[in-house]
């Protein structure tokens, strides 16, 4: 434990002399633990404050400051953690062939920003740490037909959200944009990939058509915001 953790939150009556050990439990601030172990057994016990909604604690094992809202801690997020990841391609280049009737891995291969701690992108995947996220994916199709895309927990081999119906005709040039988004919380580090399915196959670009604006052609993006 550091120098300021302890292992107990007393309440003090009418006539107690305070030592100076009680008082550098206050000076420390909010109470500091060791771990949420050690922070739920310092209190209700006998001469301990009874916990109730308000109360703040500080948690050295993860350097994290929670709040109890009445039923649960809560962790406090300092400031909003943000990361954007895209697939960038040269000016002119086209978004590739779609495969059809199987849920297939979009490319990811540029780190816009990325403000998540131990977040990373590698091979079409990103990599999040434990925490409870907002996600919102797009992903351009052309003459694909009904397709959509999803969030899928590569770790896990699960489907961590499901995108809305889009259709893009096949025999009149038409493109549109599938999205997804997902509000999910995971307890261990986990990689995720942004997957498409499109019920026709479209050679060069039923990925995405290139605008050759002399600029690059930027394909599937996603956000996401960790929000504790």
């Amino acid at each position: 434990m550091g120098l300021n953790a302890t292992t107990s939150v007393p309440v003090y009556t009418s006539g107690d002399v305070l030592t100076a050990a009680n008082l550098n439990i206050t000076n420390s601030g909010i109470p500091v633990f060791a771990t949420t172990v050690t922070r739920d057994a310092a209190f209700g016990g006998t001469g301990e404050k009874t916990l109730a909604q308000g109360q703040m604690a500080f948690i050295e094992a993860t350097n994290a400051t929670q709040y109890y809202d009445g039923s649960a801690w809560q962790t406090l997020v300092a400031a909003p953690q943000i990361a954007t990841f895209n697939e960038t391609q040269a000016n002119g280049t086209a978004g590739g062939a779609s495969v059809a009737t199987t849920w297939t891995t979009r490319v990811l291969n540029t780190t816009v920003i990325n403000g998540i701690t131990g977040c990373s992108l590698a091979t079409n995947q990103i990599t999040l740490p434990a925490g409870t996220y907002i996600a919102t994916a797009f992903s351009p199709m052309r003459n694909t037909n009904n397709s959509k895309i999803r969030l899928f927990n590569v770790t896990d081999s699960t489907i961590t959200a499901v995108g809305n119906n889009t259709s893009m005709d096949s025999t009149g040039g038409v493109g549109g944009i599938c999205t997804v988004q997902a509000h999910f919380t995971i307890a261990a580090s986990k990689a995720f990939a942004v997957q498409y399915y499109a019920t026709t196959a479209v050679a060069t670009f039923g990925l995405g058509s290139a605008t050759s604006a002399s600029t690059s052609e930027i394909y599937t993006s996603i956000q996401i915001e960790k929000i504790a």
